[in-house]
């Protein structure tokens, strides 16, 4: 499962699954028509690619496909190229997603080589999920809003420096247009049992209730760093304060933007009631 990441000029439409679309809207700072890359490979799925170019900065024209590139993945023994399947879409057929494997992927397209490396941790299985509900007012929730606190717990390797990214979905768009990064060492809310392998992960959404699905990625380090850029842009944008306009540094190279993701996830659904 997964979906497809969507960045135009001042919007950026990222992160998810296959089977399932995010939808998040972000001010980006591009003054020019860029390219743009949104690669992401599974545990067990071929990869999937959409290429766009963006319109002039405040153009009201939506970024045009770019449906003439030659994309190319390798994971060191295997390569292939990936078949175009409309809409700036492109995927593979045969290179699948093997934990503790670095892929490499590279397009050409109008003369220039982009390049992008990204290498897929082993998956970190959630073991629980628990919530609470409140409408408690304070100074984040003046109105009494209902949020709920999910709380989850997940195994950990203790002896390799892992990188997490969770999120909360419903109906296929995420909650808060939040991303949740953590480390073993920096998870809010997070701490070790006397094992030193599982972290305990507590967040608190505003939600009116229903079905989410709680998505737990496992990343390595580039991927990790573009999505802490990327929610500190969302953290401005849900303030309406603006920050310095900037856009996620890219792990693809030549002035691309966007992101290539080989990573593993694991996800739950709970009804929040």
């Amino acid at each position: 499962m997964l979906s497809n990441i969507k960045i135009l000029v001042f919007t950026v439409i990222l992160a998810s699954i296959w089977s399932c679309e995010e939808v998040v809207d972000i001010n980006l700072d591009y003054a020019e028509p860029a390219f743009v890359v949104e690669a992401i490979i599974s545990k067990d799925v071929v990869c999937s690619v959409q290429l766009t170019r963006t319109s002039e900065y405040f153009s009201p024209e939506e970024a045009e496909f770019v449906e003439d590139a030659v994309i190319t993945i390798s994971d060191g023994n295997l390569s292939e190229e990936l078949i175009y399947k409309g809409k700036g879409n492109y995927k593979g057929s045969s290179v699948t997603g093997k934990e503790g494997s670095t892929y490499e992927i590279q397009i050409k397209q109008a003369g220039k080589t982009y390049r992008g490396i990204s290498s897929m941790p082993e998956k970190a299985e959630i073991l629980s999920i628990h919530y609470s509900m409140s409408t408690e007012v304070s100074i984040l929730n003046p109105f009494g809003d209902t949020f709920y606190t999910i709380s989850s717990s997940f195994f950990d390797d203790p002896w390799i420096e892992n990188y997490y990214m969770m999120t909360f979905v419903a109906q296929g768009e995420l909650i808060e247009e939040r991303f949740f990064l953590m480390t073993e060492s920096t998870a809010n809310g997070g701490s070790f049992d006397n094992t030193g392998n599982i972290i305990n992960f507590a967040e608190s959404i505003f939600y009116p209730g229903g079905e989410v699905e709680v998505r737990l990625y496992t990343i390595d380090k580039q991927v990790y760093d573009y999505y802490v850029q990327l929610d500190d842009i969302l953290f401005w944008k849900r303030r309406y304060i603006p920050p310095v306009p900037y856009n996620p540094k890219s792990n693809i190279s030549n002035g691309a933007l966007g992101c290539f993701a080989a990573w593993t996830f694991d996800s739950r659904k709970v009804i929040l009631e």
